[in-house]
């Protein structure tokens, strides 16, 4: 059933005139490597929108289609399927004529979950199409709105553990809190379920990061979705240990230590696939503060030409990374999109010829056809120490997670300078800053100018939501600021905001700056030449800055003014930064 779904959409999207047969063999050879469904491998290819997929499927299967954001769903029916079927099967009922259910879909030739919503409702079952984004968002707004959550609603879970737990630290003697109390709490099930129920909503919103902060009265829940914090609920105050202790139990940490931070890692299942935490508690004067990073298996890693490159640097890139020896450095500062760009290039180079292995903190992606390593530092595996096992493991390319120190830096260059091809990634500015950054860490200049052969230094900025980006003229300040003329007349959008996106924006893309060596850049670097230098130089050989970058993406309507000015313009410094 699944196979020939594949091939029917496929063939639907060809005849519609939406696709290209390369474009479909494109998609399809991806889809081999990812085992992702077809329809969202061409949206994130850009070849598509979910709505072209959903309004070209319905027309041609002769089933009505609907956008539920104009529907007017009734809130009677959506008592009749249980929201675990609704969530896992992308379905969502909106009303009900006698004995028929109408269902929007994503998928309306799913005859299984079309058998399992009749067994379960008795009802025959009518299917509406609809887009798979559009249905999960219906899902959470209105099994919300009618309380139909069988147990698995995160503020009534929140109310059971505030009844479970009888003992409650008092806030001047939170560090005495007896410890077998705190593990007992943390082990009630209450305590278990709202844990587990926060990192599913958490990974439903797409989030990257889980805040968990203390205040003077409340515990305070933040998600960071596309680059940005966002408040969710305060949980009470009386929950906060046992909340806590759960946390630090799954990341095997120690609950008895409150007064020290501490990392964990824990793996659980959330929305039916392995999802990995990055546990982090900082002490604070109110309790400790706890932050998981989100690191989801099931994602992808996308392709080059899908990460915001412009062609002539997607090119000159390209170039770059199929090169025998050197070293590419990819730089920027957390958060801002490195491991997924160096992730995307050894998905692009890897071979059954080719030997590649990772030295990282942690393993961030997993990706098959290639050798992955975590370091250990408190068991002494530095990435030095492991840099030096994997030369003997005769490697042809390596990625290095980071460059922190002197040692780690002379081994990945000396390393490139014997014919391997080294990715490492570097925290300065911009690219042209690489260079003082690495002096600055006493990396010979010798080695610098000998073994760099590409920098890149790059920022997400948030992507306009295509549903609602309203048009305006820009003020004259805005326009020098990109570095047009007020005659050039150009056109801006700003965020609106609809039911489609997150506050006027849909997921985020990478401004980019790359910066390869050339003969002149390289006697500068031996030299000790300064940023400014460097950079000129840098610009003479053809470098597009990040700003002119980001101005290209505001021009095109990709990104705001406001996005970029907050995340890329910033002044020009001649420190590494």
């Amino acid at each position: 059933m699944q196979r020939s779904y594949k091939k029917r959409l496929g063939e639907i999207l060809i005849a519609a005139g939406l696709v290209t047969k390369e474009q479909l063999d494109q998609a399809l050879d991806e889809q081999k490597k990812t085992g992702k469904r077809l329809g969202h491998i061409l949206i994130d290819m850009g070849y598509v929108t979910e709505e072209d997929i959903t309004e070209t499927w319905a027309l041609q299967l002769d089933i009505p289609h609907v956008y539920l954001s104009d529907y007017a769903v009734d809130p009677d029916v959506i008592q009749l399927v249980s929201e675990n079927i609704a969530r896992t099967h992308s379905i969502i009922p909106v009303s009900r004529q006698g004995d028929r259910l109408v269902v929007a879909m994503s998928n309306p030739l799913d005859v299984e979950t079309i058998d399992l919503i009749q067994r379960e409702t008795r009802l025959r079952v009518e299917p509406l199409m609809a887009p798979e984004s559009h249905v999960q968002r219906a899902v959470m707004k209105h099994y919300t709105a009618s309380g139909n959550h069988n147990g698995a609603d995160l503020t009534s879970s929140i109310d059971e553990a505030i009844m479970d737990i009888s003992y409650t630290p008092k806030e001047t003697d939170y560090y005495e809190e007896d410890v077998n109390e705190a593990r007992r709490q943390s082990d009630q099930a209450p305590v278990i379920r709202m844990v587990n129920l926060m990192i599913a909503e958490a990974v439903r919103s797409g989030a990257s990061d889980i805040h968990l902060e203390p205040r003077a009265k409340t515990f305070e829940l933040r998600y960071r979705v596309d680059g940005v914090l966002r408040h969710v609920r305060d949980i009470p105050k009386s929950i906060q240990a046992a909340c806590i202790s759960r946390i630090k139990i799954m990341g095997e940490m120690d609950i008895s230590e409150r007064r020290l931070p501490q990392d964990g890692r824990a793996t659980i299942r959330a929305e039916n696939r392995l999802i990995d935490l990055r546990i982090s508690t900082l002490p604070t004067i109110y309790g400790e503060r706890v932050v998981m990073r989100i690191l989801d298996k099931a994602n992808s890693i996308a392709g080059l030409d899908r990460l915001g490159f412009s062609e002539s640097d997607l090119e000159r890139f390209n170039s770059l990374i199929r090169k025998p020896y050197g070293i590419i450095l990819v730089t920027g500062p957390t958060g801002s999109g490195k491991t997924t760009t160096l992730y995307s290039v050894l998905n692009a180079i890897k071979s059954e010829e080719t030997n590649i292995i990772t030295v990282e903190d942690p393993v961030e992606y997993e990706m098959s056809g290639i050798s992955q390593s975590n370091v250990n530092v408190r068991a002494g595996l530095t990435f030095a120490a492991q840099l030096r096992s994997i030369l003997r493991q005769d490697p042809d390319v390596i990625l290095v997670g980071e460059i922190r120190d002197m040692e780690t830096a002379d081994i990945a260059f000396r390393a490139a300078l014997t014919g391997h091809l080294v990715f490492a990634t570097l925290h300065c500015n911009s690219a042209p800053s690489a260079i003082p950054r690495l002096l600055d860490m006493d990396v010979e200049s010798f080695l610098i100018s000998s073994a760099i052969i590409g920098v890149l230094a790059q920022r997400l900025v948030r992507v306009l939501c295509p549903h609602c980006a309203a048009p305006y003229v820009p003020s004259g300040e805005e326009i020098n600021r990109i570095g047009l003329s007020a005659e050039s007349d150009p056109l801006f959008h700003r965020p609106v905001g609809c039911s489609y996106c997150n506050g006027g924006f849909k997921g985020r893309m990478g401004v980019f700056e790359l910066m390869t060596m050339n003969n002149e850049i390289q006697d500068m670097a031996r030299l000790r030449a300064s940023y400014a230098a460097i950079k000129d130089a840098a610009v003479r050989a053809g470098m597009t800055t990040m700003q002119q970058d980001a101005a290209q993406k505001i021009l095109r309507g990709i990104t705001s003014f406001d996005e970029v000015e907050k995340r890329v313009f910033v002044e020009d410094e001649d420190v590494s930064g």
